[in-house]
């Protein structure tokens, strides 16, 4: 062949070698994978190798655990109890005794659930908060509500029955004891002692119902009669267990006896509460024919049974409605067990072991307990950088790393949410709505996060938490450890004191701001000044917001505290409103808070659960999702404070609390022009390749067509 044709050959091949090298390229600038790494632990499918499994599993292998055989009850001496042969059934039988014959009952109650806090110490920056905190979580501080003026857990020493609010035995009664699992606080007192041993011994003095010493645990107690209340397993363990009919006999004061009729042992006959000595009967059809109980276990609690106490306060806090609808989760058939492990199949070292009952927890900005025990519940990038289980591996192409390290998975994952939660909480007027139960609690008002009046406990009665009505709305976003998550930040309004070399604020007892109200309502001329307090904004509901109202609320409640005796020395009354605490209608003193918190007095509630499907996720239209001067991220109004001068809200942006200091133009940023400019780059080279490889072809085809050049 001639020189030329040998030219324009080695011209063609050069052409397909820089082709083939630029479609590679391409392929690679495009690819779902560009920029991803094989994460340690993991396969190129996802699929986690034998390296990241051995990691978690025990050195030493643990013994074989199969399913309960079958077994007798046992009463509180650890007598059996067998009702087919007649053999002490009369009484009921003892979780402790039953379930502890074979399994570490003392380990099991350790957890946090069971001691809700008892026995913790405070937090320095908590305790200098909350000066009626005793301990950091529902027994004895923090609230089961979003707000304060909820009950608080009474000193072991007190000196005046005045200052007594909630004993250890009223916390069971205060409906405390329907979520409660039984065992910690509710088993024994602040000394280590069991209850109902201690009150009978005669060296103690006490008796049922007696002032027993002004002592925090035993004041008006009847721990005597009623029983402690041991840890129950199957409350969580038993599905069919019967929450309803266990809850039916704490309100009897059958406290011992719960766990026999909410496990359907049995029926029980009597009411500690009506003075009488209950006896139990049992079922028969609940025992095979050697006397032993029949039982369905499940080793891992479902998913109803969290829900039976998680599910309602959830609503209230978060607009949490665990529901497949609204969490991609959950629609894949995932269950609580699965991100909150606990005992053996935990992954965090902190929590793992065999019977460990302490359950893998978040990190919330307002809950207390266990903070050692923080994040210990499967994270977001367990699983999706992993692929563990075959969890979609999240890829975020072209999303700069700093907002990775800067925003939370949430942020973008949650965008909204569906069902409304309780934004504002004021304790300082009456609420009037149906169905509010028990009746203290109508001094408690909630808003919802378009601050509309919300009746929840009304709701809840009527609707159930299966029946929660849609509200979408969008999550407000805060700085929180370094990260960007969606929140409920919670507004609140109440009375409280301040108290002479205290840093802190104490609160007025949630049953007397109520009698307050219902005197006033019942007779008008009782703390007239309360007829002040009006609806200032048309929502057919008052507010405390006037200066002249603060006044009249402030003036209304030293008047009833001082009519009652309650002991004001050294306390100087205050209306507080989020980070303020007002002496008057027109002077007040800031309260410091952290900047995620709408008040130090109020709770923080990040949202993790209604996880939306990626598809759904902001940015996954693009950039403008967030980088727009019409998106939330930015333009959002988020509340300050739930009523100004005027009764209407002060609200601020969303861009001024995440103290932002401009907002992005509509259009898109530099990172994406850049991105489209190389691709657009890569297309034009590519185009011109071809092009060229084409013409080349042509002309060398054209050539051998005539003859080609010859020597």
């Amino acid at each position: 062949m001639g020189k030329k044709t040998k030219g324009k050959g080695a011209r063609s091949a050069l052409s397909v070698i820089i082709l083939s090298l630029t479609l590679f390229w391409v392929f690679h600038l495009t690819s779902p994978d560009r920029g991803q790494t094989t994460p340690p632990g993991a396969s190129s499918a996802g699929q986690v190798t034998a390296p990241a499994v051995a990691a978690a599993v025990p050195k030493k292998p643990e013994s074989p655990a199969g399913v309960c055989p079958p077994f007798k009850l046992r009463d509180e001496q650890g007598q059996i109890i067998d009702p087919v042969h007649g053999i002490n059934d009369k009484v009921p039988y003892s979780p402790r005794q039953t379930c502890g014959a074979c399994h570490n009952y003392q380990l099991i109650t350790e957890g946090f659930h069971f001691t809700q806090g008892k026995g913790e110490a405070l937090p320095k920056e908590y305790g200098e908060r909350y000066n009626w905190v005793l301990f950091p979580g529902n027994y004895g501080g923090n609230w089961c509500s979003p707000a304060p003026l909820y009950r608080q857990l009474a000193p072991k020493k007190n000196t005046n029955p005045r200052m007594i609010d909630m004993t250890s035995f009223d916390f069971v009664t205060a409906s405390c004891g329907a979520c409660h699992p039984g065992g910690g606080p509710l088993e024994y007192d602040r000394d280590g002692q069991r209850y109902d041993a201690r009150m009978r011994d005669p060296a103690t003095g006490f008796s049922p119902g007696g002032d027993n010493g002004l002592d925090g645990d035993y004041f008006k107690a009847r721990w005597s009669d009623t029983g402690i209340i041991e840890a129950d397993c199957l409350l969580c363990h038993m599905p069919e267990y019967n929450y309803k009919k266990r809850n039916d006999q704490l309100a009897d004061l059958n406290f011992k006896w719960a766990a026999t009729v909410g496990a359907n042992f049995g029926t029980v006959i009597g009411k500690v509460a009506a003075g009488q000595q209950p006896e139990v009967a049992y079922n028969r059809e609940a025992f095979d024919a050697d006397g032993n109980v029949k039982l369905h276990l499940a080793p891992e609690p479902r998913n109803e049974a969290c829900l039976n106490c998680h599910a309602k306060p959830g609503w209230k806090k978060r607009g949490a409605a665990f529901s497949p609808r609204t969490d991609v989760h959950l629609k894949a058939g995932m269950r609580c067990v699965d991100c909150h492990p606990a005992g053996s199949k935990a992954t965090d070292p902190r929590i793992r072991g065999k019977e460990v009952h302490q359950i893998g927890k978040g990190d919330e900005p307002a809950l207390f307990v266990r903070n050692d025990l923080d994040n210990t519940v499967r994270q977001c990038a367990d699983c999706h950088i992993s692929g563990y289980l075959n969890a979609p591996i999240a890829k975020h192409e072209g999303l700069p790393s700093l907002h990775l390290e800067k925003i939370s998975c949430q942020a973008c994952h949650i965008p909204h949410r569906m069902v409304k939660s309780a934004q504002v909480q004021v304790s300082d007027v009456f609420n009037t709505g149906p169905l509010i139960s028990p009746p203290p609690k109508r001094i408690w008002t909630f808003y919802d996060p378009f601050l509309k009046y919300w009746n929840h406990y009304g709701e809840l009665a009527r609707f159930t938490f299966k029946d929660q009505p849609t509200d979408p709305f969008r999550p407000v976003l805060t700085w929180y450890k370094g990260k960007i998550y969606p929140v409920n930040r919670v507004h609140s309004a109440w009375p409280g004191f301040i108290e002479e070399g205290k840093p802190g604020l104490n609160q007025a007892f949630m049953k007397d701001t109520f009698l307050m109200w219902q005197q006033h309502r019942q007779n008008p001329a009782l703390y007239p000044e309360l007829a002040l307090i009006r609806d200032d904004n048309g929502d057919n509901v008052p507010e405390v917001n006037r200066s002249e109202e603060i006044d009249a609320f402030l003036k209304s409640v030293k008047s009833y505290l001082t009519d009652t005796k309650f002991d004001l020395t050294g306390k100087t009354l205050v209306w507080v409103n989020n980070d303020r605490a007002y002496t008057s209608g027109t002077q007040w003193r800031t309260l410091p808070k952290s900047d995620f918190e709408a008040s130090p007095y109020a709770s923080v509630y990040k949202y993790s659960h209604g996880v939306a499907p990626a598809r759904a996720a902001l940015g996954a239209k693009g950039c403008a999702d967030c980088h727009s001067k019409e998106a939330p991220w930015f333009t959002a109004r988020i509340l300050t404070y739930p009523f100004g001068e005027d009764g209407k809200p002060v609200t601020m942006s969303q861009a001024d609390h995440l103290k932002y200091q401009t907002v992005p133009s509509d259009a898109e940023p530099w990172t994406y022009w850049t991105g489209i400019f190389f691709i657009s780059l890569t297309i034009i080279v590519m185009v011109g390749l071809v092009g060229h490889m084409l013409l080349d072809a042509w002309r060398y085809y054209q050539g051998n067509g005539k003859g080609g050049d010859r020597d």
